[in-house]
This record gives structure tokens, sequence and C-alpha cells, in this order.
């Protein structure tokens, strides 16, 4: 592997350098030391980057077209940074595009991260970014202390990069392992799955208790879905985890809610104060956000609160800081705009949850998977709807 196209991936792109890893040892083949690692992997993925428009359509989610975009730009930065700065007449040049975007698929939907413990024995068994791969067996155990002493490695079978030049660098970067074995377990959302190494054994110490015969899953971490079928290809329908991003959720109060208009038409100055003061509420109200079961963000809450107030209960309440607390008129006000807004969204939507649970019954592949997420979208919005009733 060139140090040209090791540099050019840059260490912002770490995703594409552990691809890069993956990708020389697919290259070597039968003589690559991971030839039965390489052998198990999956040859194809259904990450979304690789829907069909019809399908990214299909999420009825503009976040997800987003997400989408992006994935095929990443992709496609790949292959062009390949072709450019890959060795000629080495291995990777002669790589397939689909290749390239297997291995970058691969490290998405199974890599793990965390720092590298200050220990120089351990350290010394992988090898810096100046030689473009290092071999070993990783495992992780969360730190206790505050200072972030990660990982501790085992030496057999891996597939890892971490960023450094220098040994100071050493103590506190980041490394990206592929680790054979552990990266076969589904995931489940619930509690987080501990990693510990001691003595030369490795334990993966469950959040809970399994019968025999039962499927032992992993948590990947609290994942929404948009995160879960980004990076691994599916939803959790019951994700409680998910959450519903509304974007330009202030536009369209601004457009279409009346007593929006009011407030604003009576203290045109209302928002720009709360961005100054608060620009953590002005981002709340211009993206808002609703959790698994419906339940608007504590900061949407406050800012509505404060924005939809007359000038007398702002002047009362000595500005923004006094519609912290929930109550009353304001309160009141708060639930209608998210009740107004979030009965639009859902009445803009070119099916209902009734129609897409009959489409999800003969669907298939990514349009399955498609019709599954934005299901679980709209019933967190539902759920929003028949909360903020008042």
């Amino acid at each position: 592997m060139s140090d040209e196209l090791w540099n050019a991936a840059g260490e912002e792109k770490w995703a594409l350098r552990v691809a890069l890893v993956l990708l020389r040892e697919y290259a070597l083949g039968a003589e690559s030391a991971f030839a039965a690692y390489l052998k198990q992997l999956p040859e194809t993925f259904n990450l979304i980057g690789s829907y069909s428009e019809d399908e990214v359509r299909a999420l009825q989610y503009p976040i997800g077209e987003k997400i989408a975009r992006e994935q095929r730009d990443e992709n496609a930065e790949a292959i062009r940074l390949v072709r450019k700065h890959a060795a000629k007449g080495g291995a990777l040049a002669s790589l397939s595009d689909e290749r390239i975007v297997w291995a970058l698929d691969n490290v998405r939907s199974r890599v793990f991260s965390g720092r590298l413990v200050d220990d120089a024995k351990l350290r010394a068994k992988l090898l810096p970014r100046s030689l473009a791969v290092g071999m070993c067996f990783a495992t992780f155990m969360t730190a206790p202390s505050a200072e972030g002493r990660w990982l501790a490695v085992f030496a057999v079978l891996a597939l890892t990069v971490f960023d450094s030049t220098s040994n100071s660098d050493r103590d506190s970067k980041t490394a990206y392992v592929l680790m054979p074995l552990i990266d076969a377990l589904n995931h489940k959302t619930m509690l987080k799955t501990e990693f510990e190494f001691s003595g030369g054994a490795f334990v993966l110490r469950s959040p809970r208790e399994y019968k025999t015969g039962e499927e032992v899953f992993i948590s990947y971490g609290v994942l929404n879905n948009d995160e879960l079928i980004t990076r691994y290809g599916f939803v959790d329908s019951d994700n409680v985890a998910d959450v519903y991003r509304f974007e330009g959720f202030l536009p369209f109060l601004q457009a279409n809610h009346e007593p929006m208009k009011r407030a604003l038409g009576a203290d045109s100055k209302r928002l720009a104060t709360l961005k100054r003061t608060h620009p953590e509420l002005d981002e709340a109200l211009w993206n808002a956000n609703f959790i698994s079961d419906g339940t608007a963000e504590d900061k949407l809450l406050w800012a509505l609160r404060a924005v939809l107030a007359t000038p007398e209960e702002f002047a009362k309440a000595n500005g923004v800081d006094g519609f912290k607390l929930g109550g009353g008129a304001p309160e009141k006000r708060a639930a209608d705009a998210i009740q107004a807004a979030v009965s639009a969204r859902l009445a803009e939507y070119p099916t209902t949850l009734e129609e897409d649970a009959e489409q999800l019954k003969s669907a298939s592949g990514n349009m399955a998977t498609a019709i599954a997420f934005r299901i679980r979208k709209k019933r967190i919005l539902s759920d929003a709807s028949r909360i903020y009733q008042t």
C-alpha cells in the first residue's frame, strides 16, 4: 500500500483507512494470514448508500435522503482516492469499484473503536500508520477513569489502524479495529454489552441472562434507526432509542400557525433575542426532536413557551430563562404548536400507518426495511400528536 494513498485518506477518513487495510489482505488472497476471516465476511450489504431512488423515497424522511446521498458521496470519494493514489500495478489498483465499496461497508458495519491503553508492550504489538497496517485481535474495556484508559489488546487475529506519528500521540489516539467472532453477533437495543480482557482471556459480558438455544445479542450502542440503517442496513421496529427530527419546525409554524404569527407580530425581536442569548433553543426550534415515545425534547418546549409568550408574560418572566419550567398558558400554547405541526406532518405523508402495515406484509429487501423505518418514525409523530392534544 502506498504512503501516498494512506496520506491522501487522511486521519479524518478513518473508515477508508481501515478499509484499505482490509483490501490489502483481500488482495493477498490465500496468502493472507486472515484468509479464513475474509472468507466469512458478507459479500453484499444493504446499507442506505446502496438504496435505489425508489427505495430512498420509500423512507418518507428527508433526513434519510440526505444520509443516502452522503454515503454515496463517501463511496465515490473513496473510489476516486484509490484510483488516483494507489501504486500503479499494485494489488489495490486492480480492485473493482464494487470491491472498494464492499470494504467500506464491512468497516461501517463491523468496526469497533476506542483509545489505546498507555502500555508500551501492548502498543508495540500495533504497527503505526507509517507501516500502513497493524495486525492484532483487539478487545475493549471501558475506562473506569475520566482519563479514558481504554482497550486491552489480545494478540491474535484482527485488523487494526491507529493514527500516530509520535509516542506522545499514541497515548491519546483512537484505534479502529475489526474483531472476528464478536462482529458476527447481532444487535439488540439494550444496556451496553461489556468487553473485558484479563490474563489472556476474552470475556463478553451480557447485561442479561440467556437460556440454552436462545440467540445471544450484543448492543452496538444506543443507536436510533437513522444510524442503524446507515451503518448496519437494518432497523429496529420497536427501537426505544429512535428519534424523529422535524427539520424546519420553526418555519412551518411561522407560515402556518396563527398563534406564532401573532406572537412574533407583537414582538418582532423575540426570535433574535432567543438566538443571541440561547442559541441552543434556537436550534431546537429549527430542528425539533421527538424521542421514541413521542415526547418533545425539553429545549423545544422551553423555546416554544418563550417565543409564544405575550409581551406582558415575557417581561414578567424576565426573559427567556423565566420559561424554563412549564405550566399555565405558555405550556398550553407550546403543546398546541407541537400538535399542529406534527398533525400536519402526518397528513403530508403519501401513505398512512395502516397502509404502511399492509405494504410491509408483501415487501422484501431494502423496500421492507424502508417501510419499517418510516412506520417507526410515524409512530413517534402519532404519539406526539396524542400527547400534546389539549
